[in-house]
């Protein structure tokens, strides 16, 4: 399974995570990028520390599970 973590930065200039489920395999910087920056500019998130103001950075990070008893 592959999530996708987008980092960004908050008014206060500490970090907040916003994470996707099934990220697809075509992901590319500037796709990410444009999802994040549409994501600050539709203004519809603001957490503990503030709005959303930039981009710190973004990962995908891939799961393996191997089930030992099924």
């Amino acid at each position: 399974m592959k999530k996708l973590e987008m980092i960004f930065k908050n008014e206060l200039g500490s970090k907040t995570k916003i994470s996707v489920e099934n990220a697809k395999d075509d992901l590319t910087k500037e796709k990410v990028e444009t999802a994040m920056n549409a994501i600050i500019t539709a203004d519809i998130f603001e957490t503990s520390n503030g709005k959303l103001v930039g981009i710190d950075s973004a990962r995908v990070v891939t799961t393996a599970i191997e089930d030992i008893v099924a």
